[in-house]
């Protein structure tokens, strides 16, 4: 059997030309849009296996909670292609445009289609209490194929007792 480079070199090159031509995972454009606002209650009550939650987090484990509403005026995918599940948390950030601090509460929102808006998002359930001064912040997130992404955020300019 002969041995041809020119195979060789032809069969190379379509397994190259196969394996680049592997699609990413395509990840929706969403935004936050308009007011949003947050609400916890007075009551704090220690929960040693934590509280159930929606969205990326379904526990965030033993702590004290307290009752918790959030809500945005408009989550809007702006993509032509429908979104992955997406997760609205509350957040508290230690110091205002930090990009990482402590979930306080999460909630689960189904997948929203091409070019469509949620209206009115609002949520309620339990968040941990912090009992300490942070930067509230509302964040969106999205799951793809590749995991829970960051899509957008709306952080609260006054620092507040959480």
């Amino acid at each position: 059997m002969k041995f041809n480079i020119s195979q060789l070199t032809i069969a190379a090159t379509a397994l190259l030309a196969a394996v680049s031509a592997v699609p990413e995972a395509k990840s929706a454009d969403l935004t936050l849009d308009g007011y949003g606002s947050y609400n916890l209650g007075d009551f704090d009550r220690y929960y040693p296996g934590g509280t159930r939650q929606g969205g990326r987090y379904r526990n965030l484990g033993a702590d004290y909670y307290r009752s918790a509403e959030i809500e945005i005026d408009a989550v809007q995918n702006h993509s032509s292609y429908r979104s992955g599940a997406l997760s609205f948390e509350l957040w508290a950030m230690p110091y205002y445009g930090a990009t990482s601090g402590s979930v306080l509460m999460t909630n689960s929102l189904r997948y929203l289609k091409a070019g469509r808006f949620f209206n009115g998002v609002y949520c309620r359930g339990t968040a941990i209490s912090l009992d300490e001064q942070a930067f509230p912040e509302l964040d969106l997130w999205e799951y793809t194929s590749s995991g829970w992404s960051f899509r957008d955020a709306l952080t609260f300019a006054d620092e507040e007792w959480l």
